[in-house]
């Protein structure tokens, strides 16, 4: 007995021993992870200073914050916000001698998780960068939002910034390593970064570019809702919404803007009445020597600016390549409102090189003055390029003080595809009188409606206040069937399909040659009629445009003889007769094969 107790005693320690073993494995086996950290709601956290080495959970408000290291070298850290509620108390040195109160700061490439509806509050003074990333590549993704502002918006702190991602300050400006940090994407989730009540230099600044392919990006206030000073503004999809700014709505200081694919682009501001809606810049001095932007590019999307100032203004002030406005699809709609600047103008390009150029999409550039200002639908120092496209250029002015023209290119608006319709309180075109490409019709009349249409002069062009320079021309005619057969006497239906570019006329004219009979004819709508005297074994159909009768196309119809039994409704009564016999013939070996059958069967029976 003594034994056997013995035994179970060692069987039980060996059991809890085992237990003890699996349990260790278990733990060693799951994600290192640090204990909950303390509460940020406060005082924010500086990942500059000290980032943890695992997974941590801060407790931030009614939700929490998670950071999780990169998980090799190189790579980005994520930091999660789980419905966190955050104040900007994190008194963080981010570079030597620079400092600013955060709620949330991190140095190198970080991805930003949204889950949940989350809050960080900008301080109401003191310099504020509520979301601060040094010498850092920022990805915003998440099904989540993330809301950056002051509690209360009343409040007005010069200083305050809701979002900014530097490079890294060690790295000169005008070196080409200088853009491989300080730049964002936002590809999924919402980010809504509301400076209102706040004077400082951009919502979202991030010193190289800045890109949005996704999600949502709201901004409201400051001195720019979008701020790039060093790359571009690259919008492909998601959709921007830039309000309530003092000056720039998409700003790229010395770089580019670009909107494409299905982006939708508001931007909206009567905050000021300097206020500009998309502006890309070359402002040569400090720049990298790879920079050339100063242009703003529409490929694409949905984009609508309102604005009291200039709605795109670029700038050329460098000898790099810039200073182009080029649009080249999507809808794009500008309404600059009355403002009381010495300019208005709906797109403005500004230098030695600068054009506004347009190869398709449909346009709207439309500006109202007052005060004695000068206002632009389209004012280019150089070219307004036409190639394609719908274009609307007005301008309106609502005293007599000031002059306002639909388009003003300082050497000239060419005209060479799509449709140029502008309308001027002073006349529809300044300057130079448009150069119109071959195919290029114009209709001109003296109110800005397009009501009373006169004759148009070329030499009295800055007379009228209303223009449509339509480009129109026949690219190809088709007809069908392209070859076809007919009976004599018989009628046979033709089609003809024009394709071409503007509002052009699309009917055709027919015409048959190679007949012999003359009441072989087609008439106006496509439907050929074979002479039953008609002894050519073939000829031909055409169709030719009415709009341009260089463009036609043809088919060649063979005349096959008409059968006799057509005309007298059935077969002749020779055919009948045998038709007959071959039936009786038929008829009479069957009932001899079924005779014989039977007879078998009986036999057999």
């Amino acid at each position: 007995m003594e034994v056997f107790k013995r035994r179970v005693s060692v069987f039980l320690w060996l059991l809890l021993f085992a237990c003890a073993a699996v349990a260790a494995a278990c733990l060693a086996a799951q994600p290192a992870r640090a204990a909950a950290a303390a509460e940020i709601t406060q005082t924010g956290v500086d990942f500059i200073l000290s980032a943890p080495q695992t997974e941590t959970t801060y407790k931030a408000g009614n939700g929490t914050l998670t950071y999780i290291p990169a998980p090799e070298e190189g790579g980005a850290a994520q930091i999660v916000f789980d419905n966190a509620e955050i104040e900007s108390g994190a008194y963080v040195n981010f570079w030597s001698n620079n400092n600013s109160y955060a709620a949330v700061a991190a140095r190198g490439d970080v991805e930003l998780v949204l889950k949940g509806e989350s809050r960080l509050y900008l301080r109401p003074s003191g310099d504020t960068r509520t979301l601060l990333f040094y010498d850092s590549n920022v990805t915003v993704t998440g099904d989540g939002s993330l809301s950056v502002g002051f509690r209360d918006e009343s409040v007005k702190n010069r200083d305050a910034y809701p979002m900014e991602v530097f490079a890294d300050n060690a790295v000169p400006v005008g070196d080409a390593s200088y853009a491989e940090s300080g730049n964002f994407e936002l590809k999924s989730g919402t980010l809504a970064l509301n400076g209102k009540g706040g004077t400082g230099q951009g919502c979202l600044t991030a010193n190289n570019r800045i890109a949005v392919s996704g999600g949502t990006l709201q901004t409201n206030g400051l001195m720019a809702g979008v701020y790039s000073p060093y790359g571009d503004i690259e919008i492909t999809g998601g959709e921007v919404r830039a309000e309530n700014f003092n000056r720039y709505g998409l700003y790229a200081r010395c770089g580019s803007v670009s909107i494409g694919g299905d982006a939708e682009v508001t931007v909206s501001s009567a905050a000021r009445s300097s206020s500009i809606g998309i502006s890309g810049g070359n402002m040569g001095s400090g720049s990298p020597d790879t920079q050339s932007g100063g242009n703003v590019y529409i490929r694409g999307g949905n984009t609508a600016i309102e604005v009291p100032y200039i709605g795109v203004f670029v700038q050329y002030t460098a000898d790099m390549a810039g200073g182009k406005i080029e649009i080249t699809g999507g809808t794009f709609s500008v309404n600059v409102t009355e403002g009381t600047q010495n300019i208005g103008a709906a797109l403005y390009a500004q230098g030695a090189e600068a054009d506004v150029v347009v190869r398709g999409g449909t346009i709207g550039a439309v500006a109202g003055g007052s005060n004695g200002q000068a206002t632009f639908g389209i004012y280019a120092d150089r070219f307004l390029q036409v190639e394609g496209g719908s274009v609307r250029a007005g301008a309106e002015n609502t005293d007599a003080a000031g002059s306002s023209f639909g388009v003003n290119a300082e050497e000239g608006a060419y005209v060479t595809g799509g449709s140029l319709t502008a309308h001027g309180g002073t006349s529809a075109i300044g300057a130079l009188a448009p150069h119109c490409g071959q195919g290029v019709y114009v209709q001109a009349a003296s109110d800005a409606a397009g009501e009373n249409t006169v004759g148009y002069d070329e030499q009295k062009f800055d007379s009228y206040k209303y223009l449509n320079l339509e480009y129109k021309a026949v690219i190809s005619v088709s007809v069908t069937p392209a070859t076809a057969s007919a009976e004599r006497g018989k009628t046979l239906q033709f089609t003809a399909e024009v394709l071409g570019e503007g509002s052009f006329d699309t009917s055709v004219g027919w015409k048959i040659s190679g007949a012999a009979d003359p009441a072989t004819n087609i008439d106006q709508n496509g439907v050929l009629t074979v002479g039953a005297g008609e002894t050519a074994e073939s000829f031909t159909v055409t169709a030719v445009s009415v709009f341009d009768p260089e463009k036609s196309a043809s088919a060649v119809v063979a005349v096959v003889p008409g059968s006799p039994a057509d005309a007298g409704g059935g077969l002749p009564a020779g055919a009948v007769a045998a038709i007959a016999a071959g039936c009786a013939i038929l008829a009479a070996a069957a009932a001899v094969v079924v005779w014989r059958i039977v007879k078998k069967k009986k036999t057999r029976n």
